[in-house]
Order: C-alpha cells, then structure tokens, then sequence
C-alpha cells in the first residue's frame, strides 16, 4: 500500500467503528503523521440527522425527558417524536423548545 497514491485507493462506501484515518498533528508546528480511528472521530459528535443521496433529511426519534437533558445535545440538533419537533437552541436548561405537529 505504501507505493500507491490515495487517488489509486479502493474507495470505501461505509465505515465501521475501528476503521483508520491518517492524520497530520500539528502542520504549522511540528507536523507528524498519526492515525485515528473513526470511532475516535465521530464517536463523540451527535449527529441528530442524516442527509441522504436525494438530498431527503432523515431526523432521529428520540423523546427528551426533561429541558435538563439539554447538554447532552449539542446546539442546533432537531429530533422528533410522535407530537412534536424538538430544538436545542442553546444550553441553558430552558434550551430545548418544541413545536406541536399536526396532520398535513
């Protein structure tokens, strides 16, 4: 593999959890070649949402329990139950709003 450009790799359409990237830490300093799992990268970011190849918006389902479960979301995530749309606006205790949904 060390004799092939990243262009000539194999591309891949998915990741699992202990897939590698490599990484420079670093550039402007003392820049030195890491790896990094994708489970490290991504295991920490919520992400509340997924834009699919039509250009569709899928949201999670998820029930808060309480405006006190505000810090466990990042500002800006948007999920949904069966009632209504829930928006972290920011990460006070009062950061999370919802809004009611009826039939269209």
């Amino acid at each position: 593999m060390a004799d092939k450009k990243v262009t000539e790799l194999d591309a891949l359409t998915s990741l699992s959890a202990d897939d590698l990237f490599m990484v420079v830490d670093d550039p402007a300093g003392s820049p030195s070649t890491k790896k990094v799992t994708a489970g490290n990268v991504f295991g920490n970011i919520n992400f509340p949402a997924k834009i699919g190849t039509s250009g569709s918006l899928s949201l999670r389902t998820l029930t808060p329990t309480s405006d006190n479960s505000v810090t466990q979301y990042p500002t800006g995530s948007i999920w949904f139950d069966q009632f209504y749309l829930y928006i972290v606006i920011d990460q006070t205790s009062n950061g999370i709003k919802r809004i009611q949904l009826s039939e269209f």
